[in-house]
């Protein structure tokens, strides 16, 4: 009796550890995802501002064309617009599934989640940096539609 109670304990301890180190695989996973798509937002981003910085200097201020390369220029600043947004709401989701991935089971660690001023999550990752480039995509958005050529 003394030895199977023995051995039940050492399988549990061992699917512990065997637990908290796929727990831990999978947030070094997440982390790796988080950062590749941190860093296509911002490449996208930049994209877009380069090709709305031409189509400024490519409109005349009557919204006529001055270049024949502005349709190119304003498509690609397109592309890169809703590349951008897929990129960040893309980054939006892996960081909830990272909150999910991280709480909610018995090692979990801080699984608390407080309500109203005091909510917080488990799973914090760097957004300053992602939500920036985000807010700048928006100002940018806003500022685009005054320089769009006139067909």
């Amino acid at each position: 009796m003394k030895k199977n109670i023995v051995m039940t304990i050492a399988i549990s301890f061992l699917f512990f550890i065997a637990f908290s180190c796929k727990k831990e695989s999978q947030k070094e996973i997440l982390n790796a995802n988080l950062k590749k798509t941190e860093t296509l937002l911002q490449q996208s981003y930049q994209v877009a501002k380069t090709n709305d910085n031409l189509l400024k200097l490519h409109v005349s201020p009557d919204g006529q064309f001055t270049e024949p390369n502005v349709m190119m220029e304003d498509s690609f600043y397109h592309l890169n617009d809703s590349l951008c947004n897929q990129f960040y709401l893309t980054y939006c989701k892996d960081m909830m599934d990272g909150d999910n991935m991280m709480g909610g089971n018995m090692m979990g660690g801080n699984t608390m989640h407080g309500s109203a001023m005091m909510a917080t999550h488990t799973y914090m990752g760097d957004t300053a940096i992602v939500n920036q480039c985000y807010r700048n995509l928006n100002t940018m958005r806003l500022g685009h539609s005054s320089h769009h050529p006139i067909k």
